[in-house]
């Protein structure tokens, strides 16, 4: 009885935590194209650098498209095809240019089929 209270408060506490906002981590500097080669290099180092940790990554805008939330989703150049870094932002009513050269902070959440994700991204710039 004691470890299923002790479970619950332990839920309670996580499920009401305050959101961690990008704004208020300090951000490791690196370009699109470099944070792409060292995934596609070493994926498990990578992630030890750089998962669930918050990144400002600076690189040109390829692509803008809206993702299954709403939100507006920002593919940066990385010189590969295979393999570009996409960033969710958090302000849907932001949308960079494409070709525009962008500083886009947000919390790194790994490498998938098509890149590099960051999600609750801001734009630094």
């Amino acid at each position: 009885m004691v470890a299923i209270l002790i479970g619950v408060g332990t839920g309670i506490y996580l499920w009401t935590l305050p959101e961690k906002k990008v704004e208020n981590s300090v951000g490791m500097d690196i370009s699109a194209a470099a944070l792409a080669k060292e995934y596609a290099a070493n994926e498990a180092a990578a992630n030890t650098k750089y998962l669930n940790k918050a990144i400002k990554v600076t690189g040109v805008v390829k692509e803008t498209e809206k993702n299954s939330e709403g939100g507006i989703m920002v593919i940066l150049d990385t010189g590969d095809p295979m393999a570009d870094v996409q960033c969710a932002l958090r302000d849907k009513n932001v949308s960079p240019a494409v070709g525009q050269s962008v500083v886009i902070k947000g919390f790194c959440s790994g490498s998938g089929i098509t890149g590099v994700s960051l999600t609750a991204c801001v734009i630094s710039n």
